[in-house]
């Protein structure tokens, strides 16, 4: 058994040969060990380890994700999240993916949360920091009512690393975007929101891709031991007998195929599929553009091919042409860097040495042409960050490494469920096994006898189920036709042109005429954007400037009133009415803003109630032990509660909370004085 070799999915694009040549399970284990054995050679975290640990013993008695009671499929009562990065200019992302944050916000309510400016993830924080900071439990299952179960990421994994969204997963539904430019920002937005509002509907149709290239025993395995035992399977499930399953392997699983199941005529509503995923050297140009492509079947092998692989063997984000419809597509990609590459080798060398396989971290370009489609976007690509490992899955535990598979993929397919949510399966997977491995390292650290063939089973299926990430909305689910209706559209539905906004407010157009304005006239900040709320002309905090023109009153009104004199002096009387009304309601507006504009949430603690004033809203009687100021622009003030020298992490959460629900109906009062001043100007017009 430790003689066998054990391959590696990926293959060097840049030499066309093995990116990671085969190794005995001797010698795996030997790096895996290095030369001192311990649970740091896992993971140096050991914060993360006992994380794990806690995982792994819930997960024996039932799902490890949100608290009990909680239904997964809602978002009003999971929640739901995004994560931008502290410190830099979000704005206009969050400009451009103002639809989907709207819609996520009517979804999950009270549990809706952005964290962006001082709330946003900063450079080096763990994942137990950042969740101290938003007021949520650090581990267990997810409660909602601190922090939601559905997070997304928007940033490059320089901004925000792998190694936070591999730390976060464990406890919380986790996916992640970045795109080159706002429109495909606003692209994703109007492809989930079109998806969910029904606007999509796809025939249940799976197709299960399964490269088995001449002569290469890793894409043979996948094919014989992963996607025709998973499509089986599936197959098998009697709630599956409404799907069409199918399966293309070996000689059928050509480049140009897979370009009709990726936006052709024949994309299914779920796509899985296995092969080497190419790799370049780092430096080569084109490493950032064709890192993790697929390698279809007409590479010939790694006998018969020498030299650099050319671009007509491998699928890349470059084969996405204008003509593909994704829109609503899941697509399950197993292979090397499918999702993503990190800047250094997460391969574990002696001596904890560590190389630079690309000159930054970044999201492999085909799933981000996929989810960013001019005609719309897939939903999600599930993939692997890093080296995919055949172990894993074909001779280690049997059938049970692809019940994760099976089970991940029932739960999408069958119980409608959330992305995010099915790929549970291999969060409860990588718990186990790292748990496991780490009681193998700490017995070889104190010399004790361990198996290098079951050391690098454990370990290879360890970093496989880690690396495993979502690229897309987490609460994403597959938007399938109802059963017993009329059949699915044959041709896929596309979204209109999409562009992000170029400005969040307009400046108002220059009048014919000079006009006093109602509001003073000295200059005033402009109002920061509120996604999902229309730009309104003419906005600032100040006030609403509100002009209106009678001039030509009588033709404007003419085919109303019937011209004329009268007719001119009753558009006249109106205009001046509308215009008195538009005065009331600027100052009206104006004060609301002026309201709105700044944000105070103060904390009390109080031993007896009785003897606290509160009904007057002094609170005499009760200690002051919280408060956080926020202005508009996100300038923040914070008072921390402290207890024996320490953080009062108990009541800190309850504020936050409190600070949170105090942003919510903010953002509510805004939008509902961009709606008002947007009817009244309509009105004027």
């Amino acid at each position: 058994m430790a003689s066998e070799q054990l391959f590696f999915n990926g293959v060097n694009a840049s030499r066309g040969t093995y990116g990671r040549l085969p190794l005995t399970a001797d010698q795996l284990a030997a790096l895996i060990r290095g030369d001192d054995p311990s649970p740091t050679n896992l993971d140096s975290d050991q914060d993360q380890l006992a994380e794990l640990k806690r995982r792994a013993i819930q997960a024996k008695s039932g799902d490890f994700g949100v608290k009990e009671g909680v239904n997964e499929k809602d978002l009003s009562q999971t929640g739901w999240g995004v994560i931008f990065p502290a410190g830099q200019e979000s704005a206009a992302i969050r400009e451009a993916m103002g639809e989907l944050l709207a819609w996520r916000s009517t979804q999950a309510g009270s549990r809706y949360r952005e964290c962006s400016g001082p709330l946003g993830y900063r450079p080096g924080e763990s994942k137990a920091d950042f969740l101290r900071r938003q007021g949520a439990a650090t581990s267990g299952p997810v409660d909602p009512d601190l922090f939601p179960y559905y997070l997304l990421i928007v940033g490059d994994p320089e901004q925000i690393p792998y190694r936070f969204q591999y730390q976060l997963d464990v406890q919380y539904a986790v996916g992640r975007i970045h795109f080159d430019t706002l429109d495909e920002y606003a692209r994703y937005a109007r492809s989930v929101v079109s998806s969910e509002r029904g606007d999509v509907k796809l025939a249940r149709k799976a197709v299960f891709f399964g490269v088995r290239n001449n002569d290469d025993v890793a894409t043979t395995r996948a094919a014989n031991d992963l996607v025709l035992p998973l499509a089986n399977v599936i197959k098998a499930n009697p709630r599956a007998s409404d799907w069409a399953v199918e399966t293309v392997v070996g000689e059928a699983a050509g480049k140009a195929r897979l370009r009709q199941l990726l936006g052709g005529d024949e994309t299914p509503a779920l796509l899985f599929t296995a092969s080497h995923g190419v790799e370049f050297d780092n430096g080569d140009p084109q490493q950032i553009d064709h890192q993790g492509s697929i390698l279809c079947q007409d590479w010939p092998g790694p006998r018969l091919w020498r030299g650099p692989i050319p671009q007509e063997f491998y699928l890349s984000g470059d084969d996405l042409d204008s003509r593909a419809r994704l829109l609503g597509t899941v697509a399950f990609c197993f292979a090397c860097f499918g999702a993503g590459t990190p800047r250094n080798d997460d391969f574990p060398h002696q001596k904890g040495a560590q190389s630079a396989i690309a000159p930054h971290a970044f999201i492999s370009r085909l799933p981000q042409r996929m989810l960013g489609h001019p005609n719309g976007g897939a939903l999600a690509v599930i993939g692997h960050v890093e080296r995919a490992w055949t172990f894993s899955f074909s001779n280690a535990s049997g059938g049970r490494q692809i019940e994760t598979f099976s089970s991940a993929m029932r739960r999408m397919m069958l119980d409608g469920a959330p992305v995010g949510w099915a790929l549970e399966f291999f969060n409860n997977r990588y718990a186990e096994l790292a748990s496991v491995l780490t009681e193998d390292l700490e017995n070889a650290h104190w010399g004790g006898s361990v198996d290098p063939y079951e050391l690098s089973t454990k370990w290879t299926e360890h970093n496989d189920a880690r690396s495993y990430v979502v690229i897309g909305d987490p609460a994403v689910r597959l938007p399938l036709a109802d059963l017993g209706a009329e059949q699915a559209p044959a041709e896929r539905a596309t979204i209109p042109s999409v562009s992000a906004p170029i400005a969040s407010v307009a400046p108002p157009p220059a009048p014919a005429e000079p006009a006093a304005p109602v509001a003073p006239a000295a200059p005033t900040p402009t109002v920061p954007s509120v996604p999902g709320v229309p730009s309104v002309p003419g906005a600032s905090p100040q006030g609403w400037v509100v002009q209106a023109q009678v001039g030509d009153a009588g033709a404007s009104f003419g085919g109303f009133f019937g011209g004329g004199e009268k007719g001119g002096e009753a558009v006249k009387k109106l205009a001046d009415s509308l215009q008195e009304f538009a005065e009331r309601l600027s100052e009206t507006l104006k004060q609301a803003f002026e309201d709105a504009a700044h944000l105070e949430v103060e904390t009390y603690v109080a031993d007896d109630l009785a003897n606290v004033n509160y009904r007057s809203g002094n609170f005499d009687g009760a200690q002051l032990r919280a408060v956080t100021r926020m202005a508009l622009d996100g300038d923040t003030q914070v008072l921390v509660p402290r207890r024996d020298g320490q953080l009062d992490e108990e009541l800190w959460a309850i504020h936050l909370s409190m600070v949170q629900q105090a942003q919510a109906n903010r953002a509510e009062m805004i939008r509902a004085i961009a709606a008002a001043a947007t009817g009244m100007l309509g009105a004027l017009k």
